[in-house]
């Protein structure tokens, strides 16, 4: 628990500007001069033989008063009697109290305290190994304890990105909160919540799911839109005035190009997500693994036989890669037949 120290202040000094009660539990000091006592709380003030604990300060008035404090007993004053604010022995009592407890939380004796495997840096191995590094960090007596183990041992959140990083390379136990994200398996992201991801130069993007296992699942490039409507997983949209999306129709002009397909449920005003690339799978397809896909004539369907009436838009906007799979790549391309 945080120590809450008494407030003091330099010549913090001044005078009853009247007369107070044994019990009043608020007073004024001299015009002018309430300025010279903290506003931050508490602090003592001391009148005579009474030492009175303020809890608020506005202007002049010293208030929320406290009285008869730190064994001394409440008594009325009067007119132009002195008020200071001391140093007393609870200030120090108070410093020693939060330095000692602070000494006493300080020693760790790893030899008594910590259990398991300790991995060695220069590729020795054993007690003495262990026992030697230790000693040579002034982690305490190692007589007993062979070794620690940050991957099995050692748990809790973690302040400094740099020690989670330290921790990955020597096996440890990472709360990935501090780095945004959750990992699966050892440096493999599955959730990124920072507004900027970097990679190398050198580095890549892995979609390793290309053959998602149950209905509806996606893996790829998914954008939250507004819904205009009640949309469900698998209907394909097109991007309708006020930047709502709305079903794609291969037949009506004005519901063309294809933007990409629900991944998720959404209804009119709220949000929506949307797979402009990747793979899909949904239960009610059928194709045969090759097929080319293209937006339907029936209002946010998908087909495997390109539309050919007067009028009609061909937008190609995947491959099959099973039966009820896909591979999609809406890149808003379109040939209107006359």
């Amino acid at each position: 628990m945080t120590t809450q120290f008494l407030k003091v202040a330099d010549r913090a000094a001044s005078r009853l500007a009247s007369d107070i009660t044994d019990s009043a539990t608020s007073l004024t000091v001299d015009s002018g001069e309430g300025a010279l006592f903290p506003s931050s709380f508490p602090y003592y003030i001391t009148i005579a033989d009474e030492r009175i604990s303020v809890g608020a300060r506005s202007g002049d008035v010293l208030s929320s008063l406290t009285r008869g404090v730190d064994g001394t007993s409440a008594a009325a004053h009067s007119t132009n009697d002195s008020v200071q604010l001391n140093i007393v022995s609870k200030h120090i009592t108070d410093l020693n109290t939060a330095v000692n407890t602070l000494e006493n939380q300080h020693p760790v004796n790893l030899a008594s305290d910590v259990t398991g495997d300790l991995p060695v840096a220069d590729g020795g191995t054993g007690a003495s190994d262990a026992a030697t590094a230790r000693t040579n960090l002034g982690l305490g007596s190692l007589a007993t304890q062979s070794s620690v183990d940050l991957a099995s041992d050692v748990t809790g959140s973690l302040p400094d990105g740099n020690i989670t990083d330290a921790l990955t390379v020597i096996g440890g136990t990472v709360d990935n909160s501090v780095i945004g994200g959750s990992t699966a398996a050892a440096g493999t992201f599955t959730t990124v919540t920072a507004d900027t991801v970097s990679i190398a130069e050198d580095g890549k993007i892995d979609f390793s799911n290309t053959a998602p296992g149950t209905s509806g699942d996606a893996t790829g490039v998914i954008f939250s839109f507004t819904a205009g409507a009640t949309l469900a997983v698998g209907d394909v949209v097109y991007l309708g005035t006020g930047g709502k999306v709305l079903l794609a129709d291969a037949d009506a002009a004005t519901s063309m190009p294809a933007l990409g397909i629900c991944t998720s449920t959404g209804t009119d005003t709220n949000p929506v997500d949307v797979m402009i690339q990747g793979i899909m799978k949904l239960t009610g397809w059928s194709f045969t693994a090759g097929d080319n896909i293209f937006v339907s004539t029936t209002a946010g369907d998908v087909t495997s036989t390109a539309p050919s009436g007067t009028g009609d838009t061909v937008q190609k906007v995947g491959i099959a890669t099973a039966s009820d799979a896909a591979y999609f790549n809406f890149n808003t391309t379109e040939l209107v037949l006359a």
